[in-house]
């Protein structure tokens, strides 16, 4: 999904296990490199790790492996193959797609990311959870689709997140192009927010306010 002509069709894919991740070439013309050294078959990667492929440069972040427990979580994220150990490389891919016009490969890791996430317990401050909130804005922005904020209302909803006034503003952006969302993600969150007041959190009185007349304003619900 990368633009760049240094970059070939099939150049490398990422191997992900319950223990170990490698990148591994898959006999690209220009080379695979981590660490500024060339990929020969396959390696190992780690935390800090900086790939590099044609003349984009990813960085490898969000593994601790002296964290077993999240490490436990962050695997329950995972569909069959992936790993969100790379929660921050799954956002670049995003932002890398969009840039290059590649719909369809955003929407790709996007959906597989937040699908995932709707199963897992993490809490909002997680990595994981920091870039699916990002790619799902970045995607509803870009295609002015309001399935995307449908799902990300969606996520907050089954975890019970509170959503920060950052992230209530980027919608709001966001929605400056769309008229409706379709769903019931928005009323979802909206309900749960009343639940979790009901029973005594003490919530933002501002983010109650403004999810509610967002509901109002946008949920085709």
């Amino acid at each position: 999904v990368l633009d760049d002509d240094l970059v070939s069709r099939t150049h490398a894919r990422i191997h992900v296990g319950v223990v170990d991740t490698d990148i591994e070439d898959l006999g690209s013309r220009n080379g695979t490199f981590v660490n500024g050294e060339k990929v020969v078959g396959r390696r190992a990667l780690k935390d800090g790790d900086k790939i590099r492929i044609g003349r984009d440069l990813i960085a490898v972040l969000g593994i601790d492996t002296s964290q077993v427990a999240e490490d436990d979580d962050i695997r329950r994220t995972l569909a069959p193959g992936e790993d969100t150990r790379f929660p921050s490389l799954i956002g670049q891919l995003v932002e890398k797609s969009l840039r290059a016009g590649k719909i369809k490969d955003a929407e790709r890791y996007a959906l597989a990311l937040s699908s995932q996430l709707v199963a897992a317990r993490v809490p909002v401050t997680h990595p994981a959870a920091d870039a699916c909130n990002r790619c799902l804005i970045q995607l509803a922005d870009k295609t002015s689709s309001g399935v995307w904020i449908d799902r990300l209302f969606k996520l907050y909803a089954a975890q019970s997140w509170i959503m920060a006034n950052e992230t209530v503003e980027a919608i709001r952006v966001a929605l400056d192009r769309i008229p409706r969302i379709p769903g019931t993600g928005m009323r979802d969150y909206e309900q749960l927010l009343r639940g979790l007041a009901k029973d005594g959190t003490e919530l933002p009185a501002e983010l109650v306010r403004a999810i509610g007349e967002l509901a109002d304003a946008y949920s085709g619900n």
